[in-house]
């Protein structure tokens, strides 16, 4: 059964300065929070909410309550509603950046810190026009900020095409016109060669040398982590959110089938084959409660003090034994994310005094392994891709293939 209606949604405070409030999923501003108007038109809004049955109107207009709270206090002004609060592109990023944090939920997410630090900038230096003014002049003053910050090509690309995404969210909000969004499409992409926004290296994978000689500096649980990731071809972030309850352990073979994972919105549907070396490193995180992380940061902390102790020249007493602090400000987190995953791994490589190398070049190397072995499709399958070309980025043709056609090219 699902959850009630409220018969007064909570009037709130929004980071605009606005009082705002949300009936059937939407967002609606009543003006500047705790002001005579706002307060008014709150009030209207829930009375002709409450006489629909506690929901809107089909015909809902938010300008028809604005005239209806004028005439009430005698102001006999009948302005739009956005007329008397513009709103500016300030606003567009507070509402986007609610909308974000209901959609990657996941702590630590970069898509959420790559939208915050978007807003960020946009707040800092264009915050304060209006929205609907927010040409694609606007938009590429702000790529040149990142041009002259010497970010790469592509992803300033991604920057921009988020921006986009924020206005087009701003539309079916009513923040901002159509027209608005659409112009900012008219900007064109950087193209290699025609800038100087520099070029970054593509992602290569890294070689399985490389990382057994990294795996010998990591702690047993990143160890294992690992182990899992070259198995399987995981996604960093996959392999740092495993649970037991996602792994389907009914068959004879295991399956991970996560609830949630980057292309679940397309229609995919997520299946790695847990087998070999995978399913030994991970059969002993299975036995914890079925939503619980497998991999946790907090064991590692306690593994390494244990370390610690066990390396000590002097013994320690036995009410010495926990010698952390009793409140500490930084604690170790439930799970992993990508971003630690991926620190541990390069101060791994620094020990070992090998060239430093990313989680998500076990991906390449995972992909490039497999297509040279049993083909695209398979590589395809393993990597949960939709498309062959995406499968191609991954999988780069190995110089030793090349050499082997080359082998067998004609002559004249």
């Amino acid at each position: 059964m699902g959850r009630p209606r409220a018969k007064a949604p909570v009037r709130r405070y929004h980071l605009s300065g606005q009082s705002v409030v949300t009936i059937d999923g939407k967002d609606i501003y009543l003006g500047k929070h705790d002001s005579p108007e706002s307060i008014a038109r709150y009030a209207v809004l829930i009375a002709q909410y409450q006489q629909n049955g506690l929901r809107l109107p089909e015909s809902f207009s938010m300008d028809e309550i604005v005239q209806r709270v004028n005439l009430i206090l005698g102001t006999g002004l009948a302005s739009q509603h956005q007329a008397q609060e513009p709103i500016t592109v300030r606003h567009v990023t507070a509402s986007y950046r609610e909308f974000a944090k209901l959609r990657h939920t996941r702590k630590g997410d970069p898509e959420l810190i790559r939208a915050d630090q978007i807003c960020n900038a946009l707040d800092e230096h264009e915050g304060n026009l209006e929205a609907n003014q927010f040409g694609p002049l606007a938009l590429q003053r702000q790529r040149e900020r990142w041009v002259k910050a010497g970010i790469g090509r592509r992803y300033i690309n991604r920057q921009v095409g988020l921006i986009v995404r924020i206005f087009k969210y701003a539309v079916s909000q009513e923040l901002v016109e159509s027209a608005t969004w659409q112009r900012l499409k008219a900007l064109e992409p950087l193209r290699q060669g025609t800038t100087i926004a520099h070029e970054t290296k593509p992602v290569v994978p890294v070689s399985i040398d490389v990382v057994r000689a990294t795996a010998k500096f990591l702690s047993p649980i990143l160890r294992d982590m690992l182990r899992v990731q070259i198995a399987t071809g995981m996604r960093p972030s996959e392999v740092c959110s495993l649970r037991p309850i996602d792994i389907d352990r009914t068959g004879t073979t295991w399956m991970f089938r996560p609830a949630k994972h980057k292309t679940a919105n397309k229609g995919v549907r997520k299946a790695v084959p847990i087998v070999n070396d995978a399913r030994d490193a991970i059969e002993n995180y299975l036995n914890r409660g079925p939503e619980s992380y497998c991999f946790s940061p907090r064991e590692t902390v306690s593994w390494l003090n244990t370390q610690k102790r066990a390396a000590r020249k002097s013994k320690v007493q036995p009410s010495q034994l926990d010698r952390s602090k009793p409140d500490p400000m930084k604690q170790a987190g439930d799970c992993y994310d990508s971003m630690s995953y991926r620190k541990a791994i390069q101060t791994a490589s620094k020990k070992a005094q090998v060239p430093a190398w990313t989680p998500y070049q076990v991906r390449h190397l995972v992909a490039t392994a497999v297509r040279d072995s049993v083909g695209i499709e398979c590589a395809m399958a393993l990597l949960g891709h939709r498309e062959v070309s995406m499968t191609e980025h991954y999988t780069r043709t190995s110089e030793q293939k090349a050499i082997e056609a080359a082998q067998h090219a004609p002559k004249l």
